[in-house]
């Protein structure tokens, strides 16, 4: 398995690995989620990338916000979402709709990424462990794309193609789902971060993963010579797409692997096992919210596992 050195790269899942979840996870979910995704799918896309578009924000310019985005898939879950499903509850008429889209799309996000983190972490760490040498987050990083690409394979049997034109938000949908963004991160990790800061974050996402994922071989290498010009590491060879993988990144073999926050327990789920529970555990939570919105008694859920479950570089929550 090819390994780049690289300093602050994303660590998430990827970019269609989301897409291929809330497209299945729509199916099975209540009506009132189905109706909110078909009046504003824009919007329910963009909620299925959860808070990584603060990544791509300025990310010429050393991705200002890419802390704020580690934060918020760190820290403070349980209050992130009771945050979310207050303002849903008390927003009225479309903003409600789009706000709702958002809202059940970032479920699917969180549902992914809290199930699928282990696996991703554990791939890391024997790689760590086998090439000490190697940066950890370019190997995240690189696990995931590799896991994008078997996937999107698997479900849809063609060559990668990113639905640019269904990530297209009007101009009202791009100022509630801002100001969403900015309230949560207001609230949650107590920092102000203007909306005008936030507008850009989701245009400048899409344009770096149309690079990412159309770009391909013809890309890597003048993306390699200018990594070298800036001397930063492969800001963006790990991100490209530019082909199946050359290992078994699904774990079609069942090989055992760990929660490295619960190492005592072996498991041998497959990527496509662990899609599927993903799959029910975004359905179950929607269920749950579309039954508060639709009474108006609001319930604090509690989120055991936050979007970074088995990170070992941090402590367990």
């Amino acid at each position: 398995m090819h390994r780049n050195r690289v300093k602050g790269m994303m660590k998430m899942a990827d970019f269609m690995t989301h897409d291929l979840l809330g497209e299945q996870a729509l199916a099975v979910f209540p009506a009132a989620a189905q109706r909110a995704a078909a009046l504003h799918p824009a919007v329910f896309r963009w909620g299925l990338q959860g808070p990584d578009p603060l990544f791509f924000h300025k990310v010429y310019a050393g991705s200002p916000l890419h802390k704020l985005g580690n934060r918020l898939h760190e820290e403070r879950t349980d209050a992130l979402f009771t945050v979310f499903a207050e303002s849903v509850n008390r927003l009225t008429d479309e903003s409600h709709d789009i706000a709702s889209a958002y809202f059940y799309g970032f479920l699917c996000h969180y549902a992914l990424d809290s199930t699928i983190h282990p696996y991703v972490y554990y791939q890391e760490h024997e790689c760590i462990r086998a090439m000490p040498g190697e940066n950890a987050s370019a190997i995240h990083c690189q696990i995931e794309t590799d896991i994008d690409c078997a996937l999107y394979d698997r479900y849809k049997g063609d060559h990668l193609h990113l639905p640019t034109a269904a990530y297209q938000m009007n101009d009202q949908e791009i100022a509630v789902v801002s100001v969403i963004l900015h309230h949560l991160i207001r609230c949650v990790l107590r920092v102000d971060v203007p909306t005008s800061e936030l507008r850009p974050a989701f245009a400048e996402m899409l344009a770096c993963q149309r690079l990412f994922y159309q770009g391909g071989r013809g890309l890597s290498r003048p993306a390699r010579t200018v990594e070298r010009l800036l001397g930063k590491g492969p800001l963006l060879t790990s991100h490209i797409k530019t082909g199946l993988p050359q290992w078994d990144a699904l774990n079609e073999s069942h090989s055992p692997w760990r929660n490295l926050w619960n190492p005592d327990v072996v498991c041998t789920e497959s990527v496509i096992e662990l899609f599927e529970l993903a799959k029910d555990k975004a359905a179950e939570l929607a269920s749950s919210y579309a039954a508060q919105f639709d009474s108006g008694w609001m319930l604090n859920l509690s989120y055991y596992e936050p979007f970074d479950n088995g990170n070992y570089r941090r402590q367990k929550p």
